[in-house]
């Protein structure tokens, strides 16, 4: 009798005692289970509690989901987009002329008891960067700059890449770019895939020009990416092409002296040998756009050092050779 009397106070004890929560778990078996979990199930994690938000919006959980899915086309530029934008809104809510009148009769302690529980009226905390970018990416809410290879789809900008401002298009998964404002209207382009858009390779703005890489480490057979716009008030695009030989030139290795050349030969091999496009010489050493002879101005030049992006660049390679 005293056996059974122990063993029902010991299991009355433990039902008497509160269920464990998901809380009560090891910080670091809680931070395991939310590294194993999609961004749709985290978010809706986040809305059950305010701790559980917290520990679900961390940066070290969200910056390995953010540079998996956005990391091969945000860049720095994109990031300054995201926090002006945030910046703004902050701005905009915590004006006087957003609230009622009677608002800014209240206590001292009621207003600021009204800011900290409202999650539009301050900025994300720190700690919450990777998550709220995230968000404004995937609803459409950032518009964001980046470049896009073969512009429109017009035969006019195969092998180009240039810059315009992206939002993405959640129901197709899809992006719509608005191009350069230096244009004389705003042009759009819907529909464009993750496979033509990249993050800006260089901080240079579409207006500038960029001070090229030491022009004596350009040899015949590099891959490079030169400026290119056609008239003064235009951006510029990247435009691919090759290092080639001069036309005087017996094109062996050994006795080649091309690289030490005043003027440097860029070839577009996606045009006909008897394009006046397929090859253009360009002085080697210069600080400014140089016209070559032909429509258009040529900026800045930079080498491709990186496999990925000369293989990007040769997969975008039309099918049929340009006139």
């Amino acid at each position: 009798m005293l056996l059974r009397s122990k063993l029902k106070k010991q299991v009355q004890s433990v039902e008497d005692e509160p269920p464990l929560s998901l809380l009560d778990l090891p910080d670091l078996v809680l931070e395991s289970i939310f590294r194993r979990l999609p961004p749709q199930s985290l978010c809706r994690l986040s809305q059950t509690c305010r701790n559980l938000r917290m520990k679900c919006r961390s940066d070290e959980i969200w910056e390995p989901l953010f540079h998996q899915r956005w990391g091969k086309i945000i860049g720095p530029t994109a990031f300054t987009a995201w926090e002006r934008m945030a910046i703004g809104e902050n701005a905009r809510i915590l004006n006087r002329s957003y609230m009622p009148s009677w608002f800014w009769m209240l206590p001292l302690t009621c207003i600021w008891s009204f800011s900290r529980h409202n999650d539009k009226a301050l900025l994300e905390e720190p700690s919450e960067r990777f998550a709220s970018m995230y968000s404004d990416l995937e609803s459409g809410k950032l518009w964001f700059p980046a470049q896009v290879y073969n512009r429109q789809g017009h035969v006019g900008f195969l092998l180009s890449c240039y810059d315009a401002e992206l939002n993405s298009v959640r129901d197709s998964d899809t992006f719509c770019a608005r191009y350069s404002p230096y244009y004389p209207r705003v042009i759009m382009e819907d529909g464009i895939p993750w496979a033509r858009i990249r993050k800006p390779p260089v901080e240079t703005s579409p207006s500038e020009f960029h001070n090229p890489d030491i022009a004596e480490e350009f040899r015949p057979g590099d891959h490079i990416e030169v400026q290119w716009k056609r008239c003064q008030y235009f951006p510029y695009g990247w435009w691919y092409g090759i290092v080639g030989h001069a036309a005087n030139c017996t094109r062996d290795d050994q006795v080649c002296k091309c690289h030490l050349d005043e003027v440097l030969w860029l070839e577009f091999r996606q045009y006909i040998r008897d394009s006046r496009w397929r090859k253009v010489p360009i002085k080697r050493k210069r600080s400014r756009e140089d016209s070559s002879g032909l429509d258009g101005l040529y900026g800045g030049i930079r080498k491709l050092y990186i496999e990925d992006e000369i293989s990007t660049w040769l997969q975008l390679w039309p099918k049929q050779s340009l006139q």
